[in-house]
């Protein structure tokens, strides 16, 4: 059976989620289990190619120091980031940069840390230690990437008063490709988390039970009433006078950015408000709206988490990795807080392009095309589930079943943002893994995704007993 569905003429633009959807309508059918298989075959490619389970190496300069110094610290401020190091460092010493009369900042929703009074050039992000009380005061704040790209990141970051956490999954032998992506590098932070936490843990009473997970350029959140203001929201959510009626909840979220801005944008918006109530820290936590996307910056119940064994998804490589864990939430009950009146601000940035990060880029490039190739191939024996995947063209005058990669080349990429110029095989291949993406957060959502399918991929070392990922930690010295 094949998977009815239409073109989007404005994948590939920069903004909202045209950016990672080629594909449009997409009919979701209960009486097939084509949705499961696209999920499961992604977990079987990674499993048999000795991918995962894989022990994670997780390195810092020194994990004692770091475990010690969570010690009576509030949670941590995590940031999920890749190529943006000089960036960020040039954020702190923007920050640094203002006059006298705009600092100390109060907290992190104070706008003057944006106004750029003497010249600068970027914001500071939100998570600069400055906007946060200032390098060792009640939270620690780790920036979280690729180990390609560790040694960049800790000479930029460098007593900045930012820890660097390198992460990669071990290689297994036979020279399988490098598992990156998305989903990869959040799930590597939140099992960072996670392992700190249990390190830091003494005499059975852990530092913390939440963390926050920021995107690297988010620069404020509007309408945020503080850190503490929304733990204790999340704590209160998950206080129950009447236990066995307890439903626990995971996370709060808020509005995403869909378009995002430049500098100039950023600090003009500063300007205007840093001086009113619209720019200073909202006195009262919003009610929570009903559903939304977690994506940006979320503070998550790591508790939660780690008793559930609950992660993001590796095998969403090119989008979806935010997504797809919402729609699963939803998909079992499971409860969630969302503020639509906390709006995050992001900013375009710089990117550093240095060694690692070009090794990254052609690393995300070989498994992405790996996992196509192998999506794209016809089984043996032949058969009517994926692989390959197969689809059914609602394009006018094209109604014929096609592969769903024929489908991408021959159908989307000749009609959508992305000029044709520079539609090179990289991005043939990205547009390939966001139409499986697309398809099966959508299966997920329509509850015709089966339980095998969703613990494989959110619980991919299982769900039994003492279930965890490996870790290896290791103290990393660096290499300036």
């Amino acid at each position: 059976m094949a998977i009815a569905t239409n073109r989007n003429s404005t994948y590939g633009a920069l903004t909202g989620t045209n950016k990672y959807s080629p594909l449009l309508n997409i009919s979701f059918d209960a009486s097939t289990d084509e949705y499961s298989k696209l999920l499961l075959n992604r977990w079987r490619l990674l499993t048999s190619a000795g991918l995962l389970p894989q022990a994670l190496n997780l390195s810092v300069l020194d994990w004692t120091m770091t475990t010690a110094g969570e010690a009576g610290r509030q949670p941590p401020l995590v940031v999920i980031s890749s190529n943006r190091s000089a960036w960020i460092r040039a954020g702190i010493a923007a920050a640094d940069a203002q006059p006298a009369d705009k600092k100390p900042y109060k907290n992190a929703s104070d706008l003057r840390a944006l106004t750029a009074e003497k010249g600068q050039t970027v914001s500071p992000p939100i998570y600069c230690p400055s906007r946060n009380g200032g390098v060792g005061r009640d939270r620690n704040i780790y920036v979280v990437v690729h180990q390609l790209e560790y040694d960049t990141y800790q000479k930029n970051l460098a007593d900045k008063g930012i820890n660097v956490v390198g992460w990669s999954f071990r290689l297994p032998r036979g020279g399988a490709p490098r598992i990156t992506g998305f989903g990869a590098s959040r799930y590597a932070a939140i099992e960072f988390c996670k392992e700190l936490r249990r390190l830091a843990t003494v005499g059975g009473r852990a530092p913390w039970d939440y963390v926050w997970l920021f995107d690297d350029n988010v620069v404020a959140l509007s309408g945020f009433p503080g850190y503490a203001a929304v733990e204790k929201a999340l704590r209160e959510a998950n206080t129950s006078t009447e236990p066995d009626e307890k439903k626990e909840t995971v996370c709060i979220g808020f509005r995403g950015d869909s378009k995002i801005p430049g500098f100039e944008t950023t600090r003009t918006w500063a300007q205007g408000i840093w001086n009113t109530p619209a720019g200073r820290q909202a006195s009262e936590m919003p009610p929570s709206a009903d559903k939304g996307l977690l994506q940006q910056a979320v503070l998550w119940n790591l508790d939660y988490l780690t008793k559930k064994k609950l992660n993001f998804g590796p095998a969403f490589i090119m989008s979806a990795e935010d997504l797809s864990i919402t729609r699963y939430f939803e998909n079992q009950n499971i409860a969630y807080l969302y503020c639509n009146s906390i709006a995050v601000h992001k900013e375009l940035t710089t990117y550093d392009n240095s060694t690692g990060s070009q090794w990254l880029r052609r690393a995300r490039e070989e498994f992405t095309g790996w996992v196509t190739e192998m999506e794209s191939s016809e089984s043996d024996p032949p058969t009517t589930l994926p692989p390959p995947v197969r689809v059914q063209s609602l394009v006018p005058g094209d109604t014929g079943v096609q592969t769903l990669a024929s489908f991408i080349d021959e159908r989307v990429l000749t009609s959508c943002a992305i000029p044709r110029e520079d539609q090179n095989v990289a991005i043939r291949n990205t547009a390939k893994s966001n139409a499986v993406e697309q398809i099966t957060c959508g299966a997920i959502e329509n509850k015709v995704m089966n339980d095998d399918a969703l613990n494989n991929t959110f619980k991919i070392n299982g769900t039994a007993e003492g279930a965890a990922q490996t870790i290896v930690t290791i103290d990393k010295p660096v290499r300036i």
